[in-house]
């Protein structure tokens, strides 16, 4: 007996389908455009019987967040006759771009399945007007701030936590107003460690939004100095190699006087240098020792109260059969 029941679907299944008796409109995929994260969506079909008896329709299957209802569903669709139907969509938990689907069937054995299927986009509840900003090109003296702002197109309550640590230049403030906050950082070029003149800081910030728990933001920056180095500090590697050069230019191009060169660390010493201004200066950086060595360079020049810091390193290489070793 199963045998044959089984038989009997499996040939009803495979047996031809007559041509559709049923009109869809819209026909085929409807966009819903853009929703937000509780924003329900309806889109409203009509449903012609093209066929010259009644013909039911029932549902066989619902995406989730799907519904359909009204007349359609009702009862039979006379000949000729049409009936509306109405699909309702809901966000719920989801976010992004989704697509959706209804089933659909009639009580014709030889009619095939009727789909209505639906795309949507339903916008993040958290949003920020931006992951990036540029500090740009500051002097050491400056304090530039910059700021991101987060919205919840909920409204709900928005709370924001750092969850990275900042660089010591690097200072972070959170100020929550409701369904918004501003996270703003401040730049403090006077303690960015001597030597470094760039950098791109990434900074991950967590949130109470469900759907979007962590952020990441990215903060670039640049540093100058009334006169530059180059490089801005000074690495020793090649154990042969006693003295290396240090150039000195000035900003805007003016002339520039060079008082007091000091080295505060031991394995290193500067050559002489003329005492006049100049529009550019090379130092000889000397290395005293055969061991590694860390030192900072302190320059100071007429008419500046900060001075310039250039970090010194000798950090040997493996040494070279047959090298010589002694203090230049």
């Amino acid at each position: 007996m199963f045998f044959h029941l089984a038989l009997t679907a499996l040939l009803a299944a495979q047996a031809p389908k007559d041509p559709p008796r049923l009109e869809v409109a819209p026909p085929g995929q409807v966009d819903l455009g853009s929703v937000g994260p509780r924003e329900g969506r309806e889109q409203a079909y009509v449903i012609r019987n093209a066929s010259a008896a009644p013909i039911r329709l029932q549902v066989l299957d619902l995406s989730p967040g799907v519904t359909v209802a009204g007349p359609a569903l009702a009862g039979p669709i006379p000949p000729g006759a049409e009936a509306g139907l109405t699909l309702k969509f809901e966000p719920e938990d989801w976010q992004g771009p989704q697509t959706r689907n209804v089933r659909l069937a009639t009580d014709d054995p030889r009619q095939g399945e009727y789909y209505l299927p639906v795309k949507v986009f339903i916008r993040p509840d958290l949003t920020v007007d931006g992951t990036r900003r540029d500090f740009g090109d500051r002097a050491a003296h400056e304090s530039p701030v910059e700021a991101f702002t987060f919205t919840r197109e909920t409204g709900q309550p928005l709370a924001l936590r750092l969850a990275s640590d900042l660089p010591p230049y690097l200072e972070g403030e959170v100020r929550p107003e409701g369904g918004r906050a501003t996270l703003s950082f401040t730049l403090r070029p006077e303690r960015v460690p001597p030597g470094e003149r760039l950098g791109l800081e990434r900074v991950r910030v967590e949130t109470n939004a469900p759907l979007q728990p962590t952020f990441d933001l990215y903060l670039a920056w640049r540093i100058h100095h009334a006169v530059e180095a180059d490089p801005p500090r000074v690495v020793l590697q090649d154990p042969a190699s006693w003295v290396a050069e240090l150039k000195l230019t000035a900003r805007d191009g003016k002339p520039f006087r060079l008082l007091k060169a000091d080295v505060e660390g031991e394995g290193f010493r500067v050559d002489p240098f003329p005492d006049r201004e100049t529009q550019a200066q090379v130092l000889a950086i000397r290395r005293r020792t055969a061991t590694p060595a860390r030192a900072m360079l302190v320059l100071r020049f007429q008419g500046q109260d900060q001075p310039l810091r250039v970090p010194l390193a000798y950090l040997p290489s493996t040494p070279r059969a047959g090298s010589s070793e002694k203090p230049g």
